[in-house]
């Protein structure tokens, strides 16, 4: 191809080239708006207080340098800047109490002795045992007792008063016209002394209807035979043991009996106020002499 024939084609070309950008349609430009901006409010945040420290408290030296003393000088005997420990106490469980001993225990409106010397069992009153002897009794008590002879105390019986400090203890009862001797053997003990009791709490002084709350339901009797002695037997008395009430004012019984001519009369019923008077333990020859035999004596 030679030259001529280039440009030719070339100017046609841009001929071309012409005619089609003016028919084009010039490009549309879409111009999007700018949004206003919103103002933002500035919030000035509160400011916090910083606490400011206190300045620490002035701290006093532990002890006091003596004056004249150059640096670096041991001091002799500082004093200790370390406090002592308080010392703690050893919880130790306290020591027992010890109950004091009573002499008396009380069960409901009765007193009941500890003291074996104030009781009254079946087999005697205190140290007084039935069938002992009398010297035998002397020897239990000891010094301090004083024992008087009372000829006449109740009709076909006298008796050894066991006396102490002018007081009676109780009487050994035998039969009048004889002689009690250190030889005999006691067989009968009675007292009317309130403080020998039985294990129940009852005594002389002890009024029949407490005395019933020990022993049951209570029956006073008298025999004419008997010289009219008043007793009391109670359901569930000791064996060995007789009661007989004491008198109120003038009268001759306590018991309220039926009017009869029966030489033996019992009731149940008996004056409210009545108490015990007198309390004895007896045996007979046969039992004495076998509880002697049993005890070795």
């Amino acid at each position: 191809m030679n030259r001529i024939t280039w440009l030719t084609l070339y100017f046609v070309g841009i001929g071309l080239l012409s005619g089609c950008r003016s028919s084009t349609k010039p490009p549309v430009v879409l111009v999007t708006p700018t949004p206003t901006p919103t103002p933002i409010a500035s919030v000035s945040p509160t400011p916090t207080p910083i606490p400011i420290p206190s300045p620490p408290a002035p701290v006093s030296p532990l002890f006091t340098v003596p004056s004249g003393i150059p640096v670096g000088t041991a001091i002799p005997n500082p004093p200790n800047i370390y406090t002592t420990p308080t010392p703690v106490p050893i919880l130790t469980p306290p020591p027992p109490i010890k109950p004091k001993p009573t002499p008396i225990v009380a069960i409901g409106n009765l007193n009941v002795p500890t003291n074996p010397a104030q009781k009254i069992t079946s087999n005697g009153i205190g140290v007084a045992k039935i069938g002992m002897t009398f010297e035998e009794l002397k020897q239990q008590l000891g010094a301090g007792y004083d024992f008087n002879v009372k000829t006449s105390f109740m009709d076909g019986f006298e008796a050894i008063a066991v006396t102490r400090s002018g007081k009676v203890q109780y009487y050994i009862p035998y039969p009048a016209g004889t002689k009690f001797t250190n030889e005999d053997r006691i067989q009968h003990l009675m007292t009317d002394n309130p403080d020998y009791r039985t294990e129940k709490g009852v005594g002389a002084g002890t009024p029949i209807k407490q005395a019933v709350s020990a022993y049951g339901g209570a029956t006073l009797s008298f025999s004419k035979e008997n010289e009219s002695r008043e007793f009391i037997g109670f359901v569930r008395q000791p064996n060995g043991l007789a009661f007989r009430p004491k008198p109120v004012k003038n009268r001759s019984f306590v018991g309220q009996y039926p009017e009869s001519n029966d030489e033996y009369l019992k009731t149940q019923k008996y004056d409210v106020k009545a108490a015990i008077g007198q309390i004895s333990v007896s045996c007979t020859n046969e039992e004495c002499g076998k509880d002697s035999k049993e005890s070795g004596e």
